[in-house]
Parts: C-alpha cells; sequence; structure tokens
C-alpha cells in the first residue's frame, strides 16, 4: 500500500512596520527612565547631595494612632505621647533628654499591627525622638538621635540613646526591645528608588558597611557605627552613625515582608537641619557564616 505524506510549510509572519516603530520606541523609552550610571564622584557628599528621591519606595503613612494617648515605660524613664491629627504632645520623665512640647508627628504601619512614629523636637531643634511600638503586644522601642556641634567630644557628629520597655497598661507576654546580633553576616540590598540601590553587609554588633551600587554615591562605601535592636521575629530596629558627614538614621527592617521604613538625620551642606523620610524594598543577598573561623565582637 503507497503511503502519501504532505509536508507543509509555516509561512514566516509579515513584517509589521507600523509594530517595529512601537518597540523601539517603547525600548528608547525604557533607555530614558533607566537609572544613570555615573562614575565614582571625587568628593565625599552631603547629605541633600544624593537625598533626594530616597523615599520613593517607602510605605505610606497612616493615621491610626490619632486620638489615642500612650505611656512607655523603659528602665531610664517614661515617655508619654498624646497623638492628634497632626500633631503630638509629648512628656519624657527620667531621661538625660527629659522634657515636654508639642510637635508635628509621622505615622508608618509595619509589620502587623505596629508602628513607626518619628518627631523633630521643634524647640530644640537639632534632636529627634523616633518611637516603635505594638499597641496590642505593648513592646516598644524609644530612640533619641541629637546632632552635636563641629569640635564636640563625641563619637559621630550625630549620637543616639536607646530606650527599650512596654506600653503601660497592655498586658504582654513580649519581650521588650533588646539588642540583637541577628543580622551579623547578612548582605542586604536596598532599593529605595530606581535611582537608589545600596549594599548592606553587617560586620559586627558595632559595624555595618553600605556600598552605593545606584545613585549619586555610586562607588562610594564606609563601615559606619551601628546599633541593632530586635523587635520580633523578622522585625528590628537599625541604626547607624556616620563619621565623615553629620549623618545618622532610624530604620525598621522588616526581612519578612521586605520593607524598610526610617530616616536620616543631619546637616545639609549649608547646614540646614533635615530629618527627612527615607524606605527601601529589602532584597537578600547572601550570608558570611563566621562560626567556623572567629565570631566578631
Amino acid at each position: 500500500m503507497a503511503l502519501s505524506v504532505m509536508i507543509t510549510r509555516r509561512r514566516r509572519p509579515e513584517a509589521n512596520p507600523g509594530r517595529q516603530v512601537e518597540d523601539e520606541e517603547m525600548a528608547m523609552a525604557d533607555l530614558e527612565h533607566a537609572p544613570r550610571l555615573r562614575e565614582e564622584s571625587a568628593e565625599w557628599l552631603n547629605m541633600d547631595d544624593f537625598s533626594a528621591g530616597i523615599d520613593t519606595n517607602r510605605i505610606h503613612g497612616s493615621a491610626d494612632l490619632a486620638g489615642r494617648s500612650v505611656s512607655v515605660n523603659t528602665d531610664d524613664g517614661t515617655l508619654t505621647l498624646e497623638f492628634e491629627d497632626d500633631t503630638v504632645r509629648w512628656e519624657a520623665q527620667g531621661f538625660e533628654w527629659a522634657g515636654s512640647g508639642a510637635d508635628r508627628y509621622e505615622e508608618v504601619p509595619v509589620g502587623v499591627g505596629a508602628y513607626w512614629i518619628d518627631f523633630s523636637l521643634g524647640e530644640r531643634r537639632v534632636e529627634t525622638i523616633t518611637v516603635a511600638l505594638h499597641p496590642e503586644r505593648g513592646w516598644a522601642l524609644v530612640v533619641h538621635s541629637q546632632i552635636h556641634d563641629e569640635g564636640a567630644e563625641v563619637e559621630t557628629r550625630v549620637t543616639q540613646s536607646f530606650h527599650g520597655g512596654f506600653i503601660e497598661g497592655v498586658v504582654s507576654s513580649a519581650d521588650a526591645p533588646a539588642p540583637t546580633r541577628d543580622l551579623i553576616g547578612k548582605r542586604t540590598l536596598f532599593r529605595y528608588s530606581p535611582n537608589h540601590l545600596y549594599e548592606h553587609i553587617y560586620l559586627s554588633s558595632r559595624r555595618f558597611v553600605w556600598h552605593n551600587l545606584i545613585g549619586e554615591q555610586r562607588g562610594h562605601a564606609a563601615a559606619e557605627f551601628a546599633t541593632t535592636y530586635k523587635l520580633e521575629d523578622g522585625l528590628y530596629f537599625f541604626t547607624w552613625r556616620e563619621e565623615k558627614i553629620p549623618v545618622g538614621t532610624c530604620f525598621i527592617f522588616d526581612y519578612v515582608r521586605g520593607r524598610s521604613t526610617g530616616k536620616f538625620i543631619g546637616l545639609e551642606g549649608n547646614g540646614t537641619v533635615a530629618n527627612s523620610p527615607g524606605g527601601a524594598e529589602i532584597i537578600p543577598f547572601g550570608f558570611s557564616d563566621y562560626a567556623e573561623h572567629q565570631e566578631p565582637v
């Protein structure tokens, strides 16, 4: 029996000049919006040289606490906060930086049910208070930051004090926020915006390295003094204080959800005090295990 076979050839799609032009235009648009990679700056930059847009990927603020009052009790003192729509009335007793006032505040939800709260002390100008708290679980951390005059006998121009405790009246089985070594060995990328990409390497309980991959500081890196507190599993309060310029930070890292929320406090090039918001997407990037060699300090 004869077997007949029919072979068909698939026709090539006809060229579409209009589609080709459209694709080329889209490619050009992508190039226009791609981050501009630059050579390393020969000069160390001031805070205002690199901070524009560094809050692009920040979580949006909320007003959930408006109308509520909380008192945070710590071993060093008590901080009472009365939240209004835009203003917080605060009173700090027992701390070295004790005082009271009414200042505009910022509130951002973090983790599950927790909040980041930050405000500048208007009358003092060079001081800020940052609070991380969980109204239901009861834990709280108060961080006081201060910019010192040039020539002051301090390790860095920005200094910080940390006060872990609990919200008064909340029955809690949670631990108070405390220093932790959990981040040591981690290597993480922080994408603040399409034009801001930084690498972090956590070296020890005292130091970490930042390295700019995309941005005005591209190529710059430094090992800075750092402090880490654990708020709860996967949620950390991280700060660093720079040695070359008068800049410090306060950030909450949510490794579970891959987001950071915080701020930069420091002096701009003209001496103006800035308390600038920041926030990023967190991208895990590796880990160094020191266990077989020597644990860092």
